[in-house]
This record gives structure tokens, sequence and C-alpha cells, in this order.
């Protein structure tokens, strides 16, 4: 069994944000980042299993897989999320991903079964790798539930949860967790790793029109990603956890404490410490995508509104207008020269 080492490094990173030691964790794998970045970068499951076991450890994250699988943006799935962008509905999507499942990970195959009065997708781990580590087998599952969940609001513009989702150990504490995430009934101790839909939200069309927006939107959130490497303490990891958690809309802070396993309390105590506040936080953040934005002549301001989670095009405009002094028509022509 092998493990995708993109997938790995992603792991690796955001249980740094959460301050886990990242050379540490590098050097379990042997690899320099650069390496684990690599298309075809495998690990085998020892290392795999080490790593993820590690990052529990160091980052005393209980959740840690279901916070990863909250946060990822779509491209880190690779051709498994191309194949689900481009098809043209719910159940064709899962039907090709668990007929390529093995792209991402050979060790847990997916199955889509109709049933009487509802779609079953059953996830089955490798057992010889569910009885070395369960620790890994829990996070993995945990991080592909949450990531998939995700992915389907986004290409469906649809806020629909499953049915239930089955467990197969028992109910661990702070299992409340799981409700919050995954928004339905979670029961424990089943016989098999499944989620339940109903058939309707199964035929559900992937919406690709609203899709286009949504390649804009993670275009620009890895370019923002790609700016904030170089910063360094908490202000910088909060930063980082509600640029990848925007999806499109932006996160509350509660969604983001969750995300670094931290209270809201401790989350504005120790952003007060550093002289910032979560409001600061994201109004200077809606003006940095407000920006990159406006610089993209296809998108209109309506669609710039509806990216940074504003209900109305005049309420952006404001804003717009309270950082810079400007509307963003104005901005457009007078800073970047655009009609």
């Amino acid at each position: 069994m092998t493990f995708n080492g993109r997938f790995v490094l992603n792991m690796i990173e955001f249980a740094a944000m959460q301050g886990a030691n990242r050379q540490e964790l590098l050097e379990l794998t042997n690899l320099k980042a650069e390496a684990l970045s690599e298309e075809e970068c495998k690990l085998d499951e020892a290392v795999y299993n080490n790593v993820v076991e590690r990052i529990e450890k160091l980052t005393g994250d209980t959740f840690y897989g279901l916070h990863l699988g909250e946060q990822l943006n779509l491209s880190a799935a690779g051709l498994i999320s191309q194949i689900s962008q481009t098809s043209s509905t719910v159940k064709e999507a899962l039907e090709l991903c668990c007929e390529f499942a093995s792209l991402g990970c050979r060790a847990l195959p997916l199955v889509l079964t109709e049933e009487q009065e509802r779609y079953k997708l059953s996830l089955s781990p490798d057992p010889l790798w569910l009885q070395n580590s369960p620790i890994s087998v829990r996070h993995t599952i945990d991080g592909y539930v949450a990531f998939s969940l995700r992915q389907f609001h986004t290409l469906t513009r649809q806020k629909y949860f499953p049915l239930a989702i089955h467990y197969v150990g028992e109910r661990i504490k702070g299992a409340e967790e799981y409700f919050r995430v995954f928004n339905c009934e979670v029961k424990f101790n089943q016989k098999e790793y499944a989620l339940f839909f109903e058939k309707a939200q199964i035929h559900l069309p992937i919406v690709t029109s609203d899709y286009s927006l949504l390649r804009i939107l993670v275009a620009h959130a890895n370019e923002k990603v790609i700016a904030m490497q170089a910063d360094a303490g908490f202000y910088a990891a909060v930063k980082k956890s509600i640029v990848n958690l925007v999806k499109p809309g932006f996160p509350t802070i509660q969604q983001v404490a969750a995300n670094l396993n931290i209270s809201v309390r401790t989350l504005q105590r120790k952003l007060k410490t550093e002289g910032h506040s979560f409001k600061e936080l994201m109004e200077n953040l809606r003006k940095d995508f407000a920006i990159s934005y406006l610089k993209d002549p296809n998108l209109s301001i309506n669609e710039i509104a509806y990216l940074l989670s504003y209900s109305y095009a005049t309420a952006f405009i404001r804003s717009f207008r309270r950082w810079s002094g400007h509307s963003p028509k104005q901005y457009r022509q007078v800073k970047l020269g655009l009609i």
C-alpha cells in the first residue's frame, strides 16, 4: 500500500499551522518538501502511519483529519477533483471517483450502492492497515469525508448534508465535533464506514457555470497562501486558516477556532497579544481578495461581491470605498488602468 506524497505534505503543513514541528515531521518521511510535492511521489504504509500518529501527538488534535478535510482546497485532490468537476451530476462524479479511487489512496476503495430509498457510499479500508494503525485510518477517513462534503457543496451550490454517517469504531470523546462538521446523525460501532444520501441529492447537477467562479477563487486563494509562506506568528496561522477555509464564503470565527483546535476565546486572546483582532484580520483579507479579483476584467462587480460573501453588490461597493477611497469601478480605471 502506498500513499500520495503531496497529500502527506498537506498534512504536515496544516499540522505546522497548529504548532507541530514541520521539520520533525518531514524527517519522518526521509524526503524534502520539494520531493513530496512531486505528482508521482508515493510513501509506504509504515511511513504514512508514523506521520499521522505523530501529528496527533504533536498537535493534541483528536480530530486532526476532520479539520484538515475542512480546510483543503479542491486543487489538493488533483485528478480526482478534476474528474468530479467535469462530471454532469453528483452520481456520475461519485461513480468515477469510485472507479479511480486508487489514484488517491489504494488502501481505501470506495463503492456507491443504490438502496431502496437512498444511496450508500461505502469506504472499505484495507484490513491489515486498519489492524496496524486504526488512528491513521480514522484520520484519513475523517479527512476524506469532510473534504468530500465541501466539494459536494461547492460543485452543486447546495447545502445538503448526508442522512447519516456510519463509523466502525467506538464513539470517542468529543464526538460532537463530527456533528458540527457533518450536520447529520453519526452512528458508531457499525459494520462498515459509510455515508448515506437522499436519492435527490445524488442526482443533483454539477453547476459548471458557477464552478468557473470557483476556479478563480481557488487560484486567488492559492496566490494568497503562497504570498503568506514566509509569515510567522499566530496572526499568520489564523490568516492561513481563514484562506484555506474559504469555500467560497468566508468562515466564521467559530469555524476558524475549531480548525485550529482551540477555543474562540483563546483565538481572540492570542491575536490580541500580537496587537490584532479577528475583525481586523477579516477586513484586511477581504480587501486583499477584492483587489486581486478586480485585476481580473472577466469578473463583474456583482460576481466579486458574491465571492466575498456580500449579500448585495452595494454593500461591497460601500466597503471598498471605505478601504480605498474609490468605488470598485473607479479603482479598476484609476489604479489598474482597466475599463
